[in-house]
């Protein structure tokens, strides 16, 4: 069990504990951070969260909208901490690395202590039922954070990445707290403002990934309409970024979740060309395209 787990390596050793989440953290990032740190306290551990990069300004907005200031979650992380990874597998943050609670595909596992890595709706889904299996009692805290980094992680529930075995769970306490899950489906469609200059369009949601030589960017925007969406000049600055820059290729991902499409789009450097393929479905990027990207990467 994950939590029997890092408490056998944290009783005995007496360094700082950090929770962190990957670069450019979003809401499930945060929320999986702020769950964790909520049972590791029920359990005696005083941990603190250290996120770095510059959050989304969707997930701060519906943090700040939750009660939480998302700024209070960005620190410098402290010498000699032990590291517990949540909504990621690896980490540029300095320390220890003891755990992880991680929900995307990989294809070398880590070499992590205390390695958890499966099929989730959302990070702190995972954190959530573990803390559960572990016999840790839930509050009206918690349940929300839970319920709330899935609806923000899959699109309202839209995804691919959604499991549709939460249902019952996500009725059963929705009814139990009387929680708004039209309110949480809004928040959870993540539409970015199309009104936005369209370098800043190409930058919204970025990810930086390595896989072997090849150095990959990516970017994203979720929109009500294609006619408001202005995807030329969005592709135009995500090429003028990648030429100019240190990246060999640009993924943009176009979602439209009202109409359950995913549009991608993936620029390559060395051929100074785009290629678009529509899917009928809102694929997640870390589940589904990415992992396929690295296949195709890693097979030249």
């Amino acid at each position: 069990m994950l939590f029997s787990e890092i408490l056998a390596i944290l009783n005995p050793s007496g360094n700082p504990v950090v929770l962190t989440g990957h670069l450019h953290p979003d809401y499930d990032s945060a929320a999986a951070c702020l769950l964790m740190q909520h049972f590791l306290r029920k359990c005696g551990v005083d941990a603190q969260i250290c996120l770095y990069g510059e959050m989304d300004a969707h997930s701060a907005s519906v943090l700040q909208k939750h009660g939480y200031d998302p700024s209070a979650l960005f620190a410098p992380v402290p010498e000699k901490a032990l590291l517990i990874l949540c909504d990621c597998h690896t980490t540029t943050q300095p320390g220890k690395v003891i755990a992880c609670a991680d929900h995307h595909p990989v294809i070398d596992a880590p070499d992590i202590p205390v390695y958890l890595n499966r099929s989730a709706s959302s990070a702190g889904r995972i954190v959530y039922q573990e803390a559960v299996a572990f016999g840790l009692k839930t509050d009206r805290e918690a349940d929300f954070l839970a319920l709330a980094s899935v609806y923000m992680d899959t699109r309202a529930c839209g995804s691919t990445k959604f499991q549709a075995t939460d249902k019952p769970w996500i009725a059963e306490t929705a009814a139990r707290w009387g929680f708004d899950l039209s309110s949480l489906a809004r928040d959870g469609l993540c539409l970015t403002d199309m009104t936005l200059p369209g370098e800043l369009l190409a930058q919204n949601d970025f990810r930086a990934y390595t896989f072997g030589k090849y150095r990959v960017a990516s970017s994203s925007v979720q929109a009500e309409t294609e006619e408001e969406t202005p995807v030329q000049d969005i592709l135009d600055c995500c090429r003028t970024a990648c030429i100019s820059g240190t990246y060999d290729f640009w993924l943009f991902l176009c979602y439209f979740p009202l109409e359950k499409i995913t549009d991608v789009y993936l620029f390559e450097k060395e051929t100074d060309a785009w290629n678009h393929t529509r899917h009928a479905e809102i694929l997640s990027r870390g589940n589904n395209i990415i992992p396929a990207l690295q296949r195709m990467l890693q097979a030249r």
